[in-house]
């Protein structure tokens, strides 16, 4: 009987701590951001027809302006427009740009800025967002109002 026991302790000091080793090293990993998706995850936008998207940032809960949103964009469409609204939406929820409505010359760029934070609250460093970006502008040429969308995705800086 001893020799049953001594066999069977044996085996659970074995097994035990070969699981403790595998929750060290998972443990591990995860503070080093392998499992979060905003690490793998790089910068890259889809859709915008009408618009193109230089470069963009949201600042997260460590940068110098949380939750702020700011957009370089440029109007492709080969004549000057009069762009009335930018909508940026995170999880159903709306952050419009204070922008006053503004003339946009053909292959020209500019950058808008808008703190999302009440709208959005922040996000951490490297956290996975998608936006949805809505650009509303005027044809002036018909008069005729549009809405240029597209997604950004990325994780927060």
């Amino acid at each position: 009987m001893r020799k049953k026991s001594q066999a069977a302790l044996e085996y659970l000091l074995t097994y035990g701590w070969a699981i403790l080793i595998v929750i060290i090293v998972g443990a591990s990993l995860y503070a080093l951001g392998v499992f979060s998706p905003g690490t793998w995850t790089g910068k890259r936008q889809t859709g915008f027809a009408q618009f193109q998207i230089v470069d963009w940032k949201l600042e997260s809960e460590d940068g110098d302006n949380p939750g702020n949103l700011t957009v370089v964009f440029a109007n492709r469409l080969g004549k000057t427009i009069e762009v009335d609204d930018i909508v940026a939406t995170y999880k159903n929820k709306e952050c419009r740009f204070n922008i006053a409505g503004f003339n946009l010359g053909p292959n020209t760029d500019r950058t808008e800025s808008e703190d999302c934070e009440s709208e959005w609250g922040t996000l951490a460093f490297r956290q996975s967002y998608t936006i949805t970006l809505d650009f509303e502008y005027t044809d002036p040429d018909s008069g005729l109002s549009h809405v240029d969308s597209g997604t950004l995705f990325g994780s927060a800086e």
